[in-house]
């Protein structure tokens, strides 16, 4: 049966379906030019995070180097080799890169002068939705906690309302939530229940504090990582994580959908499907320009996935093939692969790329679809 696939050749005359969008977000010179909405707030887990852990004592993790060896200078707390996915999704929206992290902001009135410029990052690698996930870490609900208390004495220009309903709000979480998932405490369908519903709390929060735009990644096929295939028979995907991802990622959908319709009428979202993008990736991984989606570019052992990157003992696939990779760590996508599947969640189109609408549609408030080439597998 044929199946369309989100892979990304990246045509420039595919980026500029609509004019409008177009002359708002095409990269000149290495800079976006324009902007589509007032500022960016982040919140989340290491997908996102760009450096709050560095200023978080042990056992908080770092990203030391080789993290961030493709950006210029000393690693910068992204748990990747270059930008990471509030970096590349801030970019499509017109900044440089994503905001700076909350903790590198503080004293408080140093936050106050950024908030209502840039925004600000307040995402914690290894944290979760859950507050029992990521000891030493900042936990979501910690990271709402935080913008609240900068929120609640902005003076932004015109008024703070209209510069957070003009500001996107992203969020990414989930997957450490089901690396702390212990089945003895609690069944499957349980737990995945207390995760989107206090996600969902965490939303209403942000909702009740001026938040309109609010941009979510669901959870990639987390069983498909090398830190996952390095414990199977044959390197093969751990089916069972995946499955839990893909429930997490369903009630997600039906719950927030819900909950838009009564306590968040005002509410515009996306939830972008990183699950199927990244799947995708994986099955057609030449098409996508990747020649190792098994095995990570930094680690050591079976897969470069038996030890962390930047721990004594690991080394880094060689800088010409770093593109070539998937995965830049036993866990994290390297830029590359976040490059790509960035397009697919702002400019593809239907559901199996964002639902409601995707992530281009959502900032910009026009039918954006599709920017990128449709593969059409007949296998």
């Amino acid at each position: 049966m044929a199946r369309s696939i989100a892979l990304v050749c990246f045509l420039v005359v595919g980026l500029c379906l609509v004019g409008a969008v177009c002359a708002s977000t095409v990269v000149a010179g290495g800079k976006n030019v324009g902007r589509l909405v007032n500022a960016v707030y982040v919140f989340g887990d290491s997908l996102v995070d760009v450096g709050n852990n560095d200023y978080l004592p042990a056992p908080a993790p770092r990203a030391n180097r080789p993290y961030g060896m493709d950006l210029p200078g000393k690693p910068t707390g992204r748990f990747t080799n270059g930008y990471n996915l509030a970096d590349v999704i801030s970019q499509r929206v017109g900044f440089e890169m994503s905001p700076k992290p909350y903790l590198s902001m503080l004293p408080h009135d140093k936050i106050l002068l950024g908030l209502c410029k840039i925004g600000a990052n307040y995402a914690s690698g290894g944290s979760g939705i859950l507050d029992t996930t990521g000891k030493g870490t900042l936990t979501m609900r910690t990271q709402v906690e935080y913008f609240k208390k900068a929120a609640d004495n902005m003076i932004c220009y015109p008024s703070k309302e209209e510069h957070l309903a003009r500001s996107l709000f992203l969020l990414s979480g989930g997957g450490n939530d089901f690396s702390a998932f212990d089945p003895s405490t609690a069944s499957p369908q349980a737990y995945v229940v207390k995760m989107v519903t206090t996600y969902i709390e965490h939303i209403q929060a942000l909702y009740n504090m001026g938040a309109r735009m609010v941009g979510i990644l669901d959870v990639p096929p987390i069983g498909c990582t090398p830190g996952q295939r390095v414990s199977m028979p044959n390197g093969e995907c751990n089916e069972q994580a995946n499955s839990l991802a893909q429930a997490f990622n369903g009630l997600l959908r039906a719950k927030l959908a819900e909950a838009s319709a009564t306590t968040m009428k005002e509410l515009k979202y996306s939830i972008a499907a990183n699950y199927n993008i990244l799947n995708d990736m994986m099955d057609n991984s030449l098409v996508a320009g990747l020649r190792h989606v098994k095995t990570a570019c930094c680690g050591s052992g079976k897969l470069n996935a038996e030890v962390m990157c930047s721990h004594q003992g690991t080394t880094a696939c060689p800088a010409t093939e770093h593109d070539d990779y998937m995965f830049w760590d036993m866990l994290h996508p390297t830029h590359a692969t976040i490059q790509r599947g960035v397009v697919a969640l702002f400019y593809g189109n239907g559901p199996k790329y964002g639902e409601p609408v995707n992530f281009g549609t959502l900032v910009t408030g026009q039918n954006v679809s599709p920017a990128i080439k449709m593969v059409v597998d007949s296998q």
